[in-house]
């Protein structure tokens, strides 16, 4: 397996009144399927070569996220192999002067039979 540089995606958003329960949280499908949307648009140049949906390998909620926070979240394709593709997604609560990562999870694509050829 070999970890590519250079593989990075961002995206932000606002957590809006529609994305929290009543304790003015960030309910947690919101910020799966942020995660997910992320994870499909990073991968979009091996798209020819990917066999499957996104599948969430690992998940870890570190902290919560509220009404008006502004989160980052950045994916970085981290395992490339013959039959798997592996991204990593951290999230951040973005504060005046730092970052503060709030939640991480990885997702795995399974990759078609024979996308790579070999070189000899």
């Amino acid at each position: 397996m070999k970890t590519l540089l250079n593989t990075n995606t961002t995206s932000k958003f606002i957590v809006a009144v529609n994305q929290i329960n009543n304790s003015k949280t960030l309910l947690p499908h919101v910020l799966y399927l942020k995660m997910e949307e992320l994870a499909v648009v990073s991968t979009k140049p091996f798209q020819k070569i990917i066999n499957s949906k996104p599948s969430l390998k690992k998940l870890e909620i570190l902290k919560s996220a509220y009404l008006n926070d502004k989160l980052m979240l950045k994916s970085k394709i981290h395992t490339l192999n013959y039959s798997n593709l592996q991204l990593s997604i951290k999230v951040y609560k973005i504060l005046k002067n730092k970052e503060e990562i709030i939640c991480s999870a990885c997702f795995n694509f399974s990759l078609k039979e024979n996308s790579f050829r070999k070189i000899s």
